[in-house]
C-alpha cells in the first residue's frame, strides 16, 4: 500500500509579508493580480493539516531579505511570524548572509524549526555551519530532507555576507548523506535548494537518489514538474504569491504515483490566518509613516518581471543618470522586488525597489574593459553550463544599446553596441554611474564612492519629475 506525502513550498519570499500586486502574463502583455501573504501561506497549509497529517511545509531561503522591516531590524522583525508558520525546515539562500555570518546563526538559532546546508562551512573549522540533513517523521512517511544553499555567495554578493565562509556546490557531500539516509531507511529523500532551477535540474543529472528537489533561488514558477534521472523537481515562483503544492505516493522509497499545482494564493479563492494576520500587521506597524509618505507616482507598470531590461531597473538607472554626468548608468539584474502599479509610489515602496540601498559610486573604464564587464554578465546569465550561470537577470543599464546573441561562446555574444548614441570603441573610455559592492566587483578599488546613498538618488528623482513615465523602447535586444 502506498504511503502518501503532501509536499508545501514556499521559497524567494524577500520579506513580502500582506498581499500584494502581482505580475501575470496574458496574450495583451504583463497584468496585475492581488495575490500572496504569510497570513494565507499559513491557512493553506493549516486547512491541509486540518485533514492529513502527512504535511511537509519548507522554506527554499531568501526569507531574512528585501524589504524595510527585515533590513531595519537585519532580520528579527521576522521571527514572530516564523515561530507561529508551522514550518517543517528551511535551507538558507544568498540573502540571508546580508548580515554575516554571526548574525544569521543568531536568526535562525531562534527558529522553531530546522536550518539545513550541506556545502556552506565554516572557513576556520572547515565543518558545515548549519545541520546537512535530518530525517523528520512526518505522519506514517520517514523522509531525509537535506539543505543545499546558493553556491556562489562569495563570487556575486558583497564580501561581508561570506566573510568567514567557505561555499561549494554539495557536489561530493551528497552521494555520502544519500547513503546515510538509505541506511536509515527513508521512505523518501528530498533535497531542499537555493541553487536555481537551471543547477538543480543539472545536479540531479550528476548525482542519483534524491526522489525530490524544491529548488529555490530563481524565482521561477514551475507549473508542471521536471523530471531528471528520476528525480522531481519543482520551485514555487517568489514573493510569497505562491504555494507549491506536491502530493506523492510512496512504494518501497519510490515515487509511484504524483500530482503537482502552483497555487497562486488570490484572496478570493484563500483567506488569511487571523493570528499570522495580527502578527503581520505588528511588524508593519512601525512603517506605516514609510508606506503613507508619498513620493511621487508613477505612469508605467514597474516590475521586474523581464530578463533584458525591466521598467523598475530603468527607474534606477535613469535616476543614477539625471543626478550624475556620466556616460552610462547600471542597476543589477536583481529579481526581487514585487510590481508597482500605475499611481501613487511610497518611501516603503522604494525600499523593496532595492532594499540594500547600497551607495553610489563613479568608475571610469576603458572600451576594452566595458565590453569584457558586459561579456562576463552575459557568460553569467546565459553559459551553456548551468553550473556556470551565476543567477539575476542582464545587467541593467540606461544610456547604452547593445544586441547580442545569448547561445553564442562565451566571450563572443555581443554583436553591436553603441554608447550614448554613439558607437562603441574598445579605446576609448566610458563614465559609469552605479551603486554597491555588487556591479563591477572586479573594479572596485577604480571606484569613487559619492557618499550618496541609491535611495536618496531616487526621492531627488521623484522631487524634480513628480511623476514619471518611462520611455521602454528596448535598447537591449537577443538577435
Amino acid at each position: 500500500m502506498q504511503k502518501l506525502l503532501t509536499i508545501v513550498q514556499q521559497n524567494d519570499t524577500h520579506g513580502v509579508l500582506t498581499e500584494h500586486p502581482e505580475l501575470f502574463w496574458g496574450g495583451n502583455g504583463p497584468f496585475i493580480r492581488n495575490v500572496g501573504g504569510f497570513a494565507k501561506m499559513a491557512q493553506f497549509v493549516k486547512e491541509l493539516r486540518s485533514k492529513n497529517e502527512n504535511v511537509l511545509f519548507v522554506d527554499g531561503g531568501d526569507l531574512f531579505h528585501g524589504t524595510a522591516p527585515l533590513v531595519f531590524s537585519k532580520g528579527e522583525a521576522i521571527l514572530p511570524l516564523l515561530e507561529k508558520m508551522s514550518l517543517d525546515a528551511v535551507v538558507p539562500g544568498n540573502w540571508d548572509f546580508a548580515y554575516g555570518k554571526e548574525q544569521l546563526l543568531t536568526l535562525t538559532e531562534k527558529l522553531p524549526f530546522s536550518t539545513l546546508a550541506c556545502n556552506v562551512l565554516d572557513q576556520q573549522t572547515k565543518k558545515p555551519i548549519f545541520a546537512p540533513y535530518e530525517i523528520k517523521e512526518i505522519g506514517e512517511v520517514k523522509a531525509g530532507l537535506i539543505g543545499l544553499t546558493y553556491p556562489y555567495v562569495n563570487v556575486t554578493m558583497p564580501a561581508s555576507f561570506s566573510t568567514g565562509l567557505v561555499f561549494n556546490k554539495g557536489i561530493n557531500q551528497l552521494p555520502n548523506i544519500i547513503q546515510q539516509l538509505k541506511a536509515e531507511s527513508v521512505d523518501v529523500i528530498i533535497l531542499i535548494s537555493h541553487m536555481g532551477l537551471p543547477l538543480d535540474v543539472k545536479l540531479a543529472s550528476l548525482v542519483s537518489g534524491i526522489d525530490v528537489i524544491l529548488s529555490g533561488h530563481s524565482h521561477d514558477r514551475v507549473m508542471k514538474p521536471i523530471v531528471e534521472n528520476q528525480t522531481v523537481i519543482v520551485q514555487a515562483g517568489s514573493s510569497s504569491s505562491f504555494v507549491g503544492r506536491l502530493d506523492i505516493g510512496l512504494e518501497n522509497s519510490h515515487i509511484a504515483a504524483m500530482n503537482y499545482q502552483l497555487v497562486p494564493l488570490e484572496s478570493e479563492d484563500y483567506q488569511g490566518d487571523g493570528e499570522i494576520s495580527s502578527l503581520t500587521a505588528s511588524i508593519l506597524a512601525p512603517y506605516e509613516s514609510m508606506q503613507e509618505n508619498r513620493i511621487g507616482a508613477t505612469k508605467t507598470l514597474l516590475h521586474r518581471g523581464t530578463l533584458n531590461e525591466a521598467p523598475m531597473d530603468k527607474l534606477i538607472t535613469e535616476a543614477y543618470l539625471h543626478q550624475y554626468e556620466a556616460d552610462l548608468a547600471f542597476s543589477h539584474g536583481w529579481r526581487y522586488g514585487t510590481p508597482i502599479p500605475p499611481g501613487p509610489v511610497t518611501e516603503y515602496d522604494l525600499f523593496q525597489i532595492i532594499p540594500a540601498n547600497p551607495e553610489i559610486f563613479l568608475v571610469e573604464l576603458s572600451g576594452e574593459q566595458l565590453i569584457k564587464a558586459l561579456e562576463t554578465n552575459l557568460e553569467q546569465v546565459f553559459s551553456a553550463d548551468p553550473f556556470e550561470q551565476k543567477g539575476g537577470y542582464i545587467l541593467r543599464s540606461s544610456g547604452m544599446s547593445m544586441t547580442f546573441k545569448p547561445y553564442n561562446p562565451k566571450g563572443h555574444r555581443i554583436q553591436t553596441l553603441s554608447i550614448n548614441g554613439r558607437e562603441f570603441k574598445r579605446e576609448d573610455r566610458y563614465k559609469i554611474v552605479s551603486a554597491g559592492e555588487q556591479i563591477l566587483k572586479k573594479f572596485e578599488n577604480a571606484k569613487t564612492y559619492q557618499n550618496t546613498k541609491a535611495i536618496d538618488v531616487l526621492k531627488e528623482f521623484f522631487r524634480m519629475k513628480n511623476t514619471i513615465e518611462l520611455d521602454l523602447v528596448p535598447k537591449i535586444s537577443s538577435v
